[in-house]
């Protein structure tokens, strides 16, 4: 018998939206439920962990992309790595949902369930040098999307989600300076000066912003984006061809594969807009 957690954002206007949508549809799901509210940062990871070891069949974020990452890494954490994780996309940015197409519909999760619809996907793998280790779902980064994020964090997103990206992207780019870092994949290497270093299993990130166009979350590698030593300027003149999923055609870009990749630089890295570390790190596909 299924046994389905909902985790859910405490902003209010999330928990506003579910609550309408459970009062109309939540008859239908099949099974126990349990639903819970997430009161800080990390609250999420925490309430996953538990309730996938207290034997939860599904675990669903109810959010964006923060609240899948929590949730996805409380069940890595848990005893119960089978339980199956779901994601009702009621946040700001929403990247991970579009790459992969989640609606934001109840009645469609609750049908998925029912029937024990699931998908498989890949994985990231991040192990700090410290030890630490994360997990992320759709792309993790060295460079300048690390600043974007902790200004976001700092800044909230009164303004809206695509447009607080917007302004954070232009004020990092004002201070930021390109740093260097190596890199040694399965087949390949890398070293130079960076503006992002990006590892995609989803296309989007930055509030809809299509930087990995080839990423597949069912591939057998990441898609991996080199940005080099570039400027504000290659920055807007190109910013309307990642919107559209285009390629970048300019000598300091570059498009690669990897399942496996070694970092040493002294940049920190984010994962699905969290920031997670500053050491040199191992990132892997699971």
């Amino acid at each position: 018998m299924n046994k389905t957690g909902f985790i859910v954002h405490g902003r209010r206007s999330i928990v506003n939206r579910f609550n309408k949508q459970f009062d109309r549809f939540g008859k239908l799901l099949e099974g126990e439920y349990n639903v819970v509210l997430t009161s800080e940062s990390g609250h999420a990871k925490a309430l996953a962990r538990e309730l996938a070891n207290d034997s939860y069949t599904h675990v669903v974020g109810v959010g964006g992309d923060g609240t899948l990452h929590e949730v996805t890494n409380g069940v890595m954490l848990s005893d119960n790595t089978n339980c199956i994780v779901g994601l009702l996309p009621f946040g700001t940015a929403n990247d991970y949902a579009k790459s992969i197409g989640s609606k934001n519909e109840l009645i469609d999760l609750i049908n998925k369930i029912n029937k024990g619809e699931t998908k498989r996907v890949n994985l990231g793998r991040v192990s700090l040098a410290s030890g630490k280790v994360e997990y992320f779902i759709n792309i993790a980064d060295l460079g300048l999307g690390v600043d974007v994020v902790q200004r976001v964090d700092r800044s909230g997103k009164l303004l809206g989600s695509s447009l607080t990206f917007s302004k954070a992207i232009i004020q990092s780019f004002l201070t930021y300076k390109n740093q260097y870092i190596s890199v040694k994949a399965d087949n390949w290497t890398w070293e130079g000066k960076i503006n992002s270093f990006i590892v995609a299993s989803g296309k989007y990130f930055g509030s809809g912003m299509c930087i990995a166009p080839d990423a597949n979350f069912y591939a057998d590698e990441f898609s991996i984006v080199i940005i080099g030593d570039v400027t504000l300027r290659d920055y807007i003149r190109y910013l309307g061809q990642i919107k559209r999923g285009k390629r970048i055609d300019h000598p300091a870009v570059q498009y690669k594969r990897a399942g496996v990749l070694t970092i040493d630089s002294k940049f920190g890295i984010e994962a699905d807009g969290e920031f997670i570390g500053l050491e040199p790190t191992t990132i892997k596909l699971t």
